[in-house]
């Protein structure tokens, strides 16, 4: 009996318009009355992911910053906050790089020096709580992420994640979350290191777990489910560690799937 079901958001939930799934209010209604755990798993910042499950907040629990903040009934569970000598660290390598924009993620904001990012950041289709700053010093608060966005042509793939794992992969975990997406979070900290933690407070095993993904951030969490569900646009390495999977991101294939694994069976 499936009793946990976690969604990556962007290219999987939501549609290439960045809306989400049309059935997604009545499922989550349903996995309520039958108790299962919704989990929404994203790189995205958490006023992002509360501001789409507005309507479902003490039903839904947030994975932010892909692991490294999550939330459940306006709660904080759990902040993975990175050393400030860490941080520096990591911003003197992406100051190397060309072509790329920069933000530092912290609980309730995130902040960039970048225009272009701030203003597609702040538009309705993220809902980000987002500051621009000229100089990341004045940033004091903790921060738990650093995202950069690779304008470059090779995209994060082929340009800055290859350069970053060479000089940080054994201090910080680096994961491309899209084709120019690339987050940077503590050592040991992912989406599937969250997921496994709910998993242990609620007493829920693999098997009871469903999940579903896109990017390579999502790989960790695909393999904390015995119910792993890629999306039909997936890449290739990514489909590699799903047991199944689902359709087109967008025509509702995240929902499909949970009707089909929970309410027809259970019918």
């Amino acid at each position: 009996m499936i009793k946990l079901i976690a969604s990556d958001m962007d290219g999987t939930l939501l549609n290439d318009n960045k809306e989400m799934d049309s059935e997604i209010d009545a499922v989550l209604e349903e996995l309520n009355k039958k108790q299962i755990h919704f989990v929404a798993a994203s790189g995205r910042q958490r006023n992002s992911l509360e501001k789409l499950f507005e309507k479902h907040l003490k039903d839904v629990t947030i994975v932010a910053e892909n692991g490294a903040y999550v939330v459940h009934d306006g709660k904080e569970l759990y902040a993975s906050c990175m050393p400030q000598q860490l941080v520096e660290q990591v911003l003197k390598e992406l100051y190397q790089l060309q072509g790329i924009d920069i933000q530092l993620c912290t609980r309730q904001h995130c902040y960039t020096n970048s225009v272009d990012l701030y203003e597609n950041l702040r538009s309705p289709k993220f809902h980000y709580d987002i500051v621009l700053v000229e100089d990341f010093s004045h940033v004091k608060e903790d921060i738990i992420k650093i995202s950069l966005v690779d304008t470059s042509y090779k995209g994060a793939s082929e340009y800055s994640f290859p350069l970053l794992s060479q000089s940080l992969a054994d201090k910080v975990e680096i994961a491309v979350s899209g084709f120019d997406c690339v987050d940077i979070v503590n050592k040991g900290v992912s989406k599937g290191t969250a997921i496994e933690a709910l998993q242990n407070m609620w007493h829920i095993t693999p098997e009871e777990t469903m999940a579903f993904g896109d990017h390579f951030n999502d790989v960790q969490m695909l393999q904390r489910a015995k119910y792993s569900f890629a999306m039909k646009k997936a890449d290739p390495g990514v489909k590699a560690y799903a047991n199944y999977i689902a359709g087109d991101n967008n025509e509702n294939a995240v929902t499909t799937e949970i009707k089909k694994y929970i309410f027809e069976v259970t019918k």
